[in-house]
């Protein structure tokens, strides 16, 4: 993982972005920069006829999958080319969730984007759960875990960052509601350590390598409330002072409010993914 970060810094812009992507309204925080169109109108030409060649795509994978209804698993893989331009399909049905309803994953992969499409399977039909699609330069992995503690198990995909100066991994997340068929919406978390046991999301903020912060989040149902955040003091000119501030926001937002302050970081942060990086430390 760590070498795949290193070879995805190499040749991005640099580019500063602010750090503030509280999970409090966590649905689309950062946006991946992509070059601009230089013709808009066969761009938007190009996306839906796209579009059209994607859906006739995955329709035709729901239909392969309903010969094989009367199952509760089974496993197809296979590749398409559609006008030239080459897809590969994969389709898992399983118990993947829950001991008590079937899903059926259906994965589409083209040149540019990856589609990831859940169905719940129902008495008569698979219903579409959950759509995500990703840029095939930034996906990383789709895994199936219980993130937040509940016991149930959730859908979770991780991607990096194309554009940007500093540590950029996220997790997009979709928790499994209690009828154990649908999920919940979206959400994204940059650079994060899940406790499922705790209920808690620990993470570092966006920006430079001893200049940004740590984060704590707790499970809330589907909200996520905001604990604390944790960086260096800092004196009037800017340098650190060797104490630790922990506050109820950012440390330059207007509602800021120093919850207490210590002399190290507290322990519980020592051994998230991305702490060297707090620490000012880079990439390993």
């Amino acid at each position: 993982m760590k070498t795949k970060l290193i070879l995805l810094l190499i040749g991005i812009i640099t580019t500063f972005i602010s750090c503030d992507h509280s999970n409090r309204k966590k649905e689309n925080p950062v946006v991946v920069t992509k070059h601009s169109p230089s013709n808009p109108e066969k761009i938007d030409e190009q996306v839906q006829l796209d579009s059209i060649r994607l859906d006739k795509v995955l329709q035709a994978a729901i239909k392969l999958a309903n010969h094989q209804f009367g199952k509760d698993t089974f496993t197809q893989k296979y590749k398409v080319s559609f006008n030239d331009i080459p897809i590969s399909v994969e389709m898992d049905l399983d118990y993947f969730f829950s001991k008590t309803n079937p899903h059926l994953i259906v994965k589409r992969t083209d040149p540019n984007n990856i589609y990831l499409d859940v169905y719940s399977k129902g008495k008569h039909s698979f219903e579409k759960v959950l759509s995500h699609k990703e840029w095939t330069m930034t996906y990383v992995s789709d895994t199936i875990r219980d993130i937040n503690g509940d016991g149930r198990k959730d859908f979770v995909v991780n991607w990096y960052g194309s554009t940007g100066c500093c540590l950029k991994a996220f997790s997009n997340v979709y928790l499994l509601r209690t009828d154990k068929k649908g999920f919940s919406k979206n959400f994204e978390f940059i650079n994060p350590t899940f406790s499922p046991s705790e209920k808690i999301i620990r993470g570092v903020c966006y920006g430079q390598p001893g200049e940004t912060e740590l984060y704590k989040y707790k499970w809330n149902n589907e909200i996520v409330d905001t604990l604390e955040y944790v960086s260096f003091q800092k004196n009037s000119k800017g340098i650190k002072t060797g104490k630790v501030i922990i506050t109820n926001d950012l440390p330059y937002s207007k509602q800021c409010k120093t919850l207490n302050m210590l002399n190290s970081v507290p322990s519980e942060y020592q051994k998230i993914v991305g702490y060297e990086w707090f620490l000012g430390m880079g990439l390993n």
